[in-house]
């Protein structure tokens, strides 16, 4: 029982983790009101340069027309900018501005401040331990994503019946492929 109470606790703390990372207030003045996908586009940006805009599609996992409303929006805001492509002619890519670098910067610079005491003062086995969890992680959760339905490996098929299990761990799963 201890186990399905951690896990859950897990469960409800990951959540918590991704909903404080990913919507970020409108009004905050870091963000200058972006949306999470404009601000996703702005970090893959920064840390990466130029891409096509198929490119930002891909790696945000959202249609291309998505895509384009996303960088109509940015650029609207004066923080990136449509450019020829060096190699292709009939291609263009989207780069930060000069008022979008120092914007993003800026605020993930701030991020990076609050995240600093998580990993201030603890031994870098234990920075190490704390990377490798989040690492697996999102090993996990992208698992899930894939496969996300999952099946008990033993125990009855009529849950009325008991949770009494005849071999295996209580809980043990295995992934199942779905379609």
């Amino acid at each position: 029982m201890a186990m399905l109470t951690d896990l859950r606790k897990l469960d409800d703390l990951l959540n918590d983790l991704a909903k404080r990372y990913q919507f970020r207030s409108p009004d905050d003045r870091l963000y200058g009101a972006l949306t999470v996908s404009q601000s996703y586009c702005l970090r893959i940006l920064f840390f990466q340069g130029a891409r096509t805009m198929g490119e930002l599609a891909s790696e945000l996992d959202v249609r291309l027309s998505t895509m384009t409303g996303v960088i109509d929006r940015l650029e609207e805001k004066g923080l990136v900018e449509r450019v020829d492509h060096p190699d292709d002619r009939r291609s263009l890519r989207v780069q930060l501005t000069a008022k979008g670098r120092p914007l993003y910067r800026g605020a993930h610079e701030a991020f990076l401040s609050h995240l600093e005491p998580l990993l201030d003062g603890r031994a870098a086995d234990d920075r190490k331990l704390i990377l490798a969890f989040l690492t697996d992680a999102i090993r996990v959760i992208q698992g899930w994503r894939d496969h996300p339905r999952k099946v008990r490996r033993h125990g009855p098929k009529n849950p009325e019946r008991g949770t009494r299990r005849r071999a295996g761990r209580p809980g043990d799963l295995r992934a199942v492929r779905v379609g």
